[in-house]
């Protein structure tokens, strides 16, 4: 009984019930992976802010716009005119209600040029997108 407890709670945790962001709003952050799915970032800070840590909804999406689930997502990212990754090291941390997925503890220390690597697995293939911006 406390075996399939445990299940329960954990498979509870992976799906979270946390607001979703309007419909309307933009994404902060695009991008496209080598096999054409869309990546779009959604901020918690709008515009994208300097030294503040910033939670984000990504969101996958097929050629027809529906959301794509994944086996494993991780973003990493740096400005490569400095040879420096982020200061912190952000982690996805749930599957959310509508399919996306949230990562938190996104930080930018300094203002330029960022590139952000989004890879994920899905059906055992490996996929990434390259999304490259200014601050």
């Amino acid at each position: 009984m406390r075996a399939f407890l445990f299940a329960l709670l954990l498979g509870a945790s992976t799906i979270i019930n946390t607001p979703v962001l309007a419909a309307s709003t933009s994404p902060e952050l695009s991008g496209s992976t080598e096999q054409g799915l869309k990546i779009e970032i959604y901020s918690s800070l709008s515009p994208l802010l300097i030294n503040r840590i910033h939670s984000w909804h990504i969101r996958i999406l097929d050629i027809n716009n529906r959301a794509v689930s994944v086996e494993q997502l991780t973003v990493i990212g740096g400005m490569p005119e400095h040879d420096h990754g982020l200061p912190t090291q952000p982690q996805i941390t749930a599957r959310l209600e509508n399919g996306d997925y949230l990562l938190e503890g996104v930080r930018f220390h300094m203002p330029g040029k960022w590139r952000l690597v989004v890879t994920m697995n899905r059906d055992g293939e490996d996929d990434q997108a390259v999304i490259e911006f200014q601050l």
